[in-house]
């Protein structure tokens, strides 16, 4: 409550707190952090979580060890956060009851870049959002793929090191002769 006067607020640390749900953060304009680890948001399902979109600015949240369990938390309310960058979950029963958590909220939230434990990698999207249109078998061909581009780009590099060498040699040839005429 009486967050209705903190407009320009950017980060907001509730963390330990009790608090059962979110609301009352349309006034927070500004509000690009918001830290509710261990509370006990999430018994009510997704109403406990809805007054996030009120703020679509916030682009760390930090939600770990609450009690979310309800899936529809991820299409309801975390998918429709339109600068969600950087998510904590952990803790919570969703991350055991979505298949495939990781690769799942990955590829349903293009804008983030870190997730639980670790960074999303540009292979991490990739691998994850093939596995969303097709399962393992899309994702291994996605890994073979990106295994492809590497080597080529690999190779295109070497390539580009020999023409380098080559020119400098062609050069040091060139200045020696000049030398000896001289």
């Amino acid at each position: 409550e009486n967050l209705n006067t903190l407009s320009s607020l950017h980060t907001l640390q509730l963390s330990d707190n009790c608090i059962s749900s979110i609301e009352n953060l349309n006034f927070c304009e500004k509000l690009d952090s918001l830290y509710l680890k261990s509370n006990r948001i999430g018994r009510n399902g997704v109403s406990d979580l809805v007054g996030l979109l009120e703020c679509p600015s916030i682009a760390c949240l930090d939600i770990q060890s609450n009690n979310i369990s309800d899936v529809e938390v991820l299409d309801e309310v975390l998918v429709k956060m339109p600068k969600l960058k950087v998510l904590y979950m952990q803790g919570n029963e969703i991350t055991k009851k979505i298949p495939s958590y990781r690769k799942t909220v990955i590829a349903k939230i293009p804008t983030l870049m870190y997730l639980d434990d670790r960074p999303v990698f540009e292979e991490d999207r990739r691998h994850a959002e093939a596995f969303a249109r097709g399962g393992i078998e899309a994702e291994r061909e996605e890994r073979n793929i990106i295994k492809k581009e590497k080597d080529e780009k690999h190779q295109k590099n070497h390539e580009a090191f020999k023409e380098m060498m080559r020119k400098a040699r062609e050069e040091k040839r060139l200045a020696d002769e000049a030398k000896a005429l001289a």
